[in-house]
């Protein structure tokens, strides 16, 4: 369609669009997860474009159209095909990140793995399904479909059939050696990221004889099936010199994010802590990481300002680390849940004055030795000697 086109065409918002009240008006581009900042005009208008009405009817700002065209927030069709398009109320601060822990139950039985013991507790069909349309009420971004392994979940087929239509990016956060040709038409997300600790002798030590090669199998699956991949790595005394064969696999396979940090001590690895790296040692290898990441701190806060977990009993937390200090329980409200949390602004942490805050974004909340406390690996990451 040539420029101006449009106005004789009926407009409607690209499916893969969704307006979302976060602390401002936004267009998310869910295939993308890129955030358009709008203002309520742009807002409105939008909210117009349900596929009734041309562009002539709507009388919009042309350059905002042809704009919103070209990012592929807009459709332009020949016939009227009716939509029918929402924005939540806003919430500040907004909650845009979800961990759904649907399973603690997994395969495999990392030397690292924060949650410790596998438990055999998973969240039902009908509450997960409950709380991820909640999420979706409240303006929520992305969806990120955890466990334990999330492939051992009996409903998760069905989870994804009704999460599709939410307006979520849904994530997959699997090990991946359970992807396979047989099952990989069931996992139509919008991503998954797969946990790669080293490479092959270093993901084995910690995961477990022969589980980087189905991880990678897992990988190959995902990526013939034409899905955007990411990876997690946790660094750790058996990977630290394999961090350059990570990273010519990872961007060769076109990865859109790949996270690195340190794991804290907890779960499985206070039983294992000579895999524990200095953090002196362990921080060059973060400037291997890119892309963005989902728990950082925002607009002064410490980390966690936009992130919730739910673990497979219904109960929501800070995050994924904070089990034993549950908020409540999301099956009876999330909304609920999601207002008792209090953010922790930067400026109130023993290191408030530190030079390089604003930088440092105060990192873990639970690595550090108390809740206002600095976390030692960030400064270390930063030169900062405590």
């Amino acid at each position: 369609m040539q420029a101006g086109e449009w106005r004789s065409a009926y407009l409607r918002l690209h499916r893969k669009a969704a307006l979302k009240r976060l602390e401002a008006p936004f267009v998310y581009h869910i295939s993308r997860d890129e955030l358009y900042e709008i203002d309520e005009g742009g807002l409105d208008f939008l909210l117009a474009c349900d596929g009734t009405r041309t562009g002539e009817d709507l009388a919009p700002d042309p350059a905002f159209v042809e704009y919103c065209r070209t990012e592929g927030l807009l459709e332009t069709l020949p016939c009227p095909d009716a939509i029918s398009i929402r924005v939540n109320e806003p919430m500040i601060p907004s909650l845009r990140y979800l961990e759904m822990q649907l399973l603690h139950k997994c395969n495999l039985e990392c030397l690292h793995c924060y949650l410790g013991p596998l438990q055999q507790d998973c969240l039902p069909l009908a509450d997960a399904l409950g709380i991820a349309r909640e999420f979706s009420s409240m303006g929520g971004l992305r969806l990120l479909i955890s466990g334990g392994e999330p492939l051992l979940h009996r409903d998760l087929q069905a989870f994804l059939a009704g999460t599709e239509d939410l307006g979520l990016r849904r994530v997959l956060l699997s090990n991946g050696t359970l992807i396979n040709p047989r099952n990989i038409n069931s996992l139509m997300v919008e991503e998954v990221q797969f946990s790669l600790d080293g490479w092959i002798e270093g993901h084995d030590m910690i995961r477990g004889a022969g589980t980087f090669e189905r991880t990678m199998n897992g990988v190959r699956t995902v990526l013939e099936a034409g899905l955007q991949i990411s990876f997690a790595t946790m660094i750790h005394k058996g990977n630290l010199h394999e961090f350059d064969k990570m990273r010519d696999f990872i961007e060769g396979a076109g990865a859109i994010e790949w996270g690195i940090d340190v794991p804290a001590l907890a779960g499985s690895l206070m039983d294992h802590g000579d895999l524990s790296v200095p953090y002196e040692q362990a921080a060059p290898l973060m400037a291997y990481a890119f892309g963005g990441g989902y728990h950082g701190s925002s607009d002064g806060y410490a980390c966690g300002r936009h992130l919730l977990t739910i673990f497979p009993d219904g109960r929501a937390a800070k995050c994924g680390f904070y089990r034993d200090r549950p908020l409540g329980d999301a099956r009876h409200g999330l909304k609920e849940c999601w207002m008792k949390l209090d953010p922790i602004p930067l400026r109130r942490l023993e290191c408030g004055d530190c030079s390089v805050l604003d930088e440092c974004a105060g990192g873990c909340r639970f690595r550090a030795p108390s809740s206002l406390a600095p976390d030692p690996f960030m400064c270390a990451l930063h030169g900062r000697a405590r």
